[in-house]
């Protein structure tokens, strides 16, 4: 009789450890989007408000230009992506990306400049790097959870993930940066968001 308690127990944990898991990896993304009532700055000076974004599948990476691992790493295998997506001619009027600066005061406009002219990215070619006041790119971090700390030198600790929008600004998946930045699952991903 014990070994069936035992056993019924046992059931019961591993349902709630399932639902847990579900709910990490699926439930407690629903929703998530990018703050309407931010505007940050783009690399040539304009505004550029969450608020007015065209319908399109988007992949929102943060990074910093200083940034020594996962961030260069992401941003060179994004350029891979966005050259694929040109060729389908996707990119642009379907498929935009879109990377924030988590060190605004270090990245200035001419610092952005740089950084995406090393990797031969041309502004308004729907690729947008955009930077704002620390509070606003917190507010903008903080629905997707991504964290970053500043550790009082040139390396700022963060979340490693990049992360993909539907046409309506909605998150509906993430991916890492990095090593484990898949280009074909990321490729695949967003094609597939495209009516």
């Amino acid at each position: 009789m014990k070994k069936k308690y035992y056993a019924l127990f046992a059931a019961i944990i591993a349902i709630g450890i399932g639902l847990g898991i579900m709910y990490i990896e699926f439930w407690r993304d629903a929703g998530i989007e990018l703050p309407e009532d931010v505007t940050m700055e783009t690399v040539s000076g304009e505004s550029y408000s969450f608020q007015d974004m065209e319908p399109k599948v988007r992949l929102v990476e943060f990074f910093y230009a200083k940034c020594p691992d996962v961030c260069p790493l992401t941003t060179q295998r994004m350029m891979h992506l966005k050259k694929q997506f040109e060729k389908d001619d996707l990119f642009k009027n379907n498929i935009e990306f879109i990377s924030i600066t988590i060190d605004p005061e270090n990245d200035t406009r001419k610092a952005l400049s740089g950084y995406m002219e090393r990797y031969g990215i041309k502004p308004n070619d729907g690729w947008t790097f955009l930077r704002g006041s620390l509070e606003d790119t917190e507010k903008v971090a903080e629905p997707f959870r991504f964290l970053f700390n500043d550790v009082g030198t040139d390396f700022i600790t963060h979340t490693s993930y990049a992360y993909l929008l539907n046409e309506d600004n909605q998150l509906v998946d993430k991916f890492p940066m990095g090593e484990g930045f898949n280009k074909e699952e990321v490729y695949n991903s967003m094609t597939s968001m495209i009516n």
